[in-house]
């Protein structure tokens, strides 16, 4: 192996290990699940039925700090279901606002009710989340939709539920909505290369595969070296 390639090796090594290693003491700590479990922490919903991203106030009541990740689904059996739309650690004794949208239409909004953290997160839902920006109106709005088509497998009704009040709250019509709707799924189409009836797909919940980070590096390894 000469130099060169001992070097991209070198290079490729820490690339890795440096977002790891400080992705381990970031994540010191408890995620949402572990803190509910402990009965340290309280999620409620803050943001009325219609709202765009909605939010929810988070109060760590422990004596570790709280780490939210984008894609942590929230669950009720009397509001909308929600997902975490941003990243943020929540210190012992405060209280903070995260963004989330919905991911279960049927169901309105209710103000100050509880939410339970689930280990559920999505891959489809996810994939929307990154490309988003929960902070502009514009980008939080079409990533709603779409998060509500790809968890109503293509199949969204639109006549109810959250759908609904979002219709009242930003007053726009209903030939609008649903134009704004066929081009949310017309984009994920495209943006997943998939067809309507593989939509559904989507839902699916994401499984973690750390071999697919490896295969990665070694790829580029052989790449960058010119070894393949």
């Amino acid at each position: 192996m000469n130099i060169r390639v001992i070097g991209v090796v070198l290079l490729v090594i820490l690339f890795v290990l440096v977002p790891t290693m400080i992705n381990i003491s970031v994540t010191e700590g408890l995620d949402l699940s572990e803190a509910y479990s402990s009965g340290n922490i309280k999620v409620i919903q803050k943001t009325a039925a219609g709202t765009v991203p909605h939010e929810v106030e988070i109060t760590n009541n422990g004596n570790k700090t709280i780490n939210v990740k984008k894609g942590n689904a929230l669950s009720s059996t009397i509001t909308q279901d929600l997902v975490i739309a941003e990243e943020k650690q929540i210190t012992p004794g405060s209280t903070e606002t995260l963004k989330v949208y919905g991911i279960g239409p049927s169901k309105r909004a209710v103000v100050n009710t509880k939410l339970l953290p689930v280990n559920n997160t999505y891959y489809g839902v996810n994939q929307v989340i990154i490309d988003s920006n929960p902070y502009d109106l514009e980008s939080a709005y079409d990533a709603q939709l779409k998060i509500w088509i790809i968890m109503s497998g293509g199949n969204l009704n639109p006549y109810t539920g959250e759908p609904v009040a979002v219709v009242e709250t930003k007053r726009i019509t209903w030939t609008q909505f649903r134009q704004d709707l066929a081009d949310s799924k017309a984009s994920i189409l495209k943006t997943f290369n998939i067809t309507e009836d593989e939509i559904q797909n989507l839902n699916e919940k994401q499984k973690l595969n750390p071999q697919n980070w490896i295969d990665n590096a070694v790829k580029w390894i052989k790449v960058s070296s010119g070894i393949q």
